[in-house]
């Protein structure tokens, strides 16, 4: 199977469920376990490949520290490839504190606060032979989100594989505050677009912030050129392929959802993985909405389905429609 390389951040999350009282008058309280789990939008995509059977390496920066070991450790136990996983003693690998509450709303918090070691990549220790051992590029907006070394890098990264005819794929992942997308941060995914075969982002939310258009779907348009596909994440209503031939949109399944962080991270790996067998763009959409629909159903990112998983959710869904 060919070798996707991920490119951009890992990092670890720590979820801290808050206390649940077990009676109205508050005096019964059940105190659930926190866990440590691997994380990053980067990180959850890799993951996602290799267990959907891709050969999958991720690219970026960990800290020599207690995070760090524990998602380089992480990442061997599932199979991704480190060679391009640089340790960086002078940086930070960031843990993700995610406190839950009661309805199950999330309240994130990161530390350490500086020196952070995923906004840092040196391609000059990763070397030249990446590129010869790629057959697809993917990267996130969470990775480029300050300028620093990381985003001058996967820029570099995604025009080498683009230049040298590698297909690349970019999930947007905008970071926007109080509804204002940084012009530089803006100017940066741009530049990265230009080398992206494919562009994936959710549809309201993210396409209408890079291109303001009366509707979301008209934001999308504006940014399809030639061999490049813009794909819309819809949630509940499926997703939907953008291209200069066609437009094609496939619904979502129906599933109880648990849990819809790191939803985006695992539909870029179905779609990814289906692309790379050959798939249409109508099946990649489905694959990404069966592989993104079997995660909801449970708790976290890393509940992502291995292949034979996702091929037994088809076989029940279709028998139910």
């Amino acid at each position: 199977m060919p070798k996707v390389l991920v490119a951009g951040d890992a990092n670890v999350d720590l979820i801290v469920p808050f206390p649940r009282f077990l009676n109205d008058r508050r005096t019964l309280v059940e105190y659930p376990n926190p866990c440590l789990v691997g994380g990053g939008t980067c990180a959850n995509t890799a993951v996602a490949l290799s267990r959907l059977g891709v050969g999958t390496g991720f690219a970026g920066t960990i800290g020599c520290d207690q995070y760090g070991a524990y998602i380089k450790k992480d990442f061997e136990k599932e199979g991704v490839d480190t060679a391009c996983l640089i340790e960086d003693a002078s940086k930070n690998t960031v843990c993700v504190f995610a406190f839950i509450d009661e309805q199950g709303e999330r309240y994130l918090w990161g530390w350490p606060r500086v020196d952070q070691a995923f906004k840092e990549m040196d391609l000059e220790r990763m070397g030249s032979a990446w590129i010869k051992d790629t057959a697809w590029l993917h990267s996130s907006g969470m990775a480029i989100v300050d300028d620093t070394s990381a985003r001058s890098s996967i820029i570099r990264m995604f025009r080498t594989a683009y230049e040298n005819g590698t297909p690349t794929s970019f999930d947007l992942n905008l970071r926007v505050d109080n509804g204002v997308l940084d012009p530089t941060y803006r100017d940066a995914v741009m530049e990265i677009i230009q080398y992206s075969n494919y562009v994936l982002g959710s549809g309201a939310e993210e396409f209408y912030y890079l291109n303001p258009r009366d509707s979301w779907e008209d934001s999308v348009r504006g940014l399809v050129r030639a061999g490049h596909v813009m794909i819309a994440r819809m949630g509940r209503n499926g997703s939907k392929a953008f291209s200069m031939d066609e437009e094609v949109e496939r619904p979502a399944f129906h599933v109880t959802v648990e849990d819809t962080v790191g939803a985006g991270d695992v539909y870029n790996a179905g779609f990814i993985a289906k692309r790379l067998e050959g798939g249409t763009l109508s099946q990649c959409l489905e694959y990404g909405n069966a592989v993104s629909g079997y995660t909801v159903e449970r708790k976290g990112a890393r509940s992502c389905p291995y292949r034979n998983d996702v091929e037994t959710f088809l076989e029940r869904h279709r028998e139910e429609s």
